[in-house]
């Protein structure tokens, strides 16, 4: 049978916007994935599974064996991630080779879906962030130097070695690009004396050190200080206050009172903690323990609420969202949100559109999991990067394929190493092209909350 020339192969689309998909997901391919040839849609609920820990037993020579089963505990995840997007060839652009034509069109395509499949990902990480308990974490929001980089890597190892994590095999840091410039500029980290074979300056990679792979990527949790609507108040205390101090401070004022459930970061400590109680202008008191001492005059980042437009969205919801701000501080791709003050829920913009200097449009990592009223508050996350430093097995991607479909559109899918990538074509009597679909179902979920050690910096 000779060779054809159509364009209409959704087989070989499917095949090429997976091998693009492998290529530009850092995050999927550093986590447990998980594929099953069973049909599903979205919304389901399939279960990913992790194995038991075991413990060590001793016996006297006379006694019998004891035996464990060998379980496996299985973590619920909804097919909620329905990434997809659409285009249309023309019938002058058929007249491009198939090769031409992915490149022309599927490629961008595939690019925009990782970008928001891996934003998924690594936007899980707030569900690492230990909150209440500190030294689960390593480094500092906004901490990071040349000079430090390497610390920051070993205080994860530490983490993770303390969490029992296991030593076989790598552990992998995804960094966003501004720690990644920082761990470039690290001495440690380009000495071939130090690390053997170092491409490091021909890639712009650091690669492996202290058994740690570091990936750099875009789509890390990440908020620029300049572009976040905050006020400054600072510590009024003389001596300031120790680490571990868990009681009220007192403060200056910082022009607009304090709100419980609002992120405030103080100077010295910096981490991502929030305001669980406040005495007007005066005095705060955060969410945990400080990790590090404060001094007198420290300052204390105040990061204000936005609130949510007239609309309840109830839970489940998984569309956009609209918020209102100060002018021109627009929410940004990978900064944190969290609603409600007494039962909280977290999540990351993975997607924004700023429609006024006033209001932005956002897409979280994840369906709603309790109802957000009517022009309720929400506090976004403070500045700083959040780098994830893991165990492969900490979080769970589960692929599913959607049906082929065969009544008036002709569709492939392709899986490879636990992703699956559908393309559907369907002739597009207006245009007189073919109307292009490229989608992908999945679910993320935390599978072991203490495999993954969250790098600020």
């Amino acid at each position: 049978m000779a060779n054809s020339l159509s364009a209409a192969l959704p087989q070989f689309w499917a095949n090429t916007a997976l091998m693009q998909l492998m290529e530009l997901t850092p995050a999927v391919q550093s986590v447990n994935r998980q594929f099953a040839p069973q049909l599903a849609r979205a919304g389901d609920q399939v279960n990913a599974y992790r194995a038991d820990r075991r413990y060590t037993k001793r016996k006297d020579g006379a006694d019998n064996n004891t035996e464990d089963d060998a379980n496996l505990t299985a973590v619920p995840v909804v097919l909620d991630q329905y990434f997809y997007d659409a285009f249309v060839i023309t019938d002058e652009d058929e007249s491009l080779s198939i090769a031409q034509l992915t490149d022309l069109f599927l490629v961008e395509a595939v690019r925009t879906i990782a970008r928001g499949v891996d934003r998924a990902v690594l936007g899980r990480v707030h569900a690492f962030l230990q909150q209440g308990t500190p030294s689960k974490r390593a480094g500092r929001l906004g901490g990071m130097t040349t000079s430090n980089a390497e610390d920051y890597i070993l205080e994860a190892e530490e983490v993770l070695a303390d969490n029992l994590a296991p030593m076989d095999g790598l552990r992998t840091a995804i960094v966003h690009h501004t720690v990644n410039t920082k761990l470039m500029g690290t001495d440690v980290f380009m000495r071939s004396d130090a690390r053997g074979m170092d491409p490091s300056v021909q890639t712009g990679q650091v690669g492996t050190v202290f058994n740690t792979r570091v990936i750099m990527s875009q789509n890390v949790n990440y908020v620029n200080s300049a572009s976040a609507d905050t006020q400054d108040g600072a510590i009024n205390n003389t001596g300031g206050y120790a680490a571990g101090h868990t009681a009220a401070m007192t403060c200056t004022d910082p022009g607009e009172n304090w709100e419980v459930g609002e992120y405030a970061v103080v100077e010295g400590n910096d981490q991502p903690t929030y305001l669980t109680a406040t005495t007007g202008t005066t005095s705060i008191t955060l969410n945990e323990a400080l990790k590090y001492d404060v001094a007198d005059a420290a300052v204390i980042k105040h990061y204000l609420h936005v609130e949510n437009e007239a609309t309840e969205r109830a839970a489940g919801y998984k569309k956009t969202m609209t918020f209102t701000h100060n002018a021109g501080k627009n929410l940004q791709v990978g900064q944190l949100l969290s609603f409600g003050t007494t039962s909280r829920h977290t999540y990351t913009i993975i997607e924004v559109s700023a429609t006024t200097s006033t209001t932005t449009t956002v897409l979280l990592d994840r369906p709603l999991e309790a109802t957000v009223a009517s022009g309720a508050d929400a506090y976004p996350g403070p500045a700083g990067a959040m780098c994830p430093v893991m165990d492969s097995n900490a979080i769970a991607f589960v692929s599913r394929p959607m049906r082929e479909k065969n009544k008036g559109a002709i569709s492939a899918v392709a899986n490879y190493e636990g992703i699956g990538i559908r393309v559907s074509m369907q002739d597009e009597l207006a245009s007189s092209g073919t109307r292009v679909v490229v989608d992908l179902l999945a679910g993320v979920s935390v599978l072991n909350e203490d495999l993954c050690c969250v790098m600020l910096a």
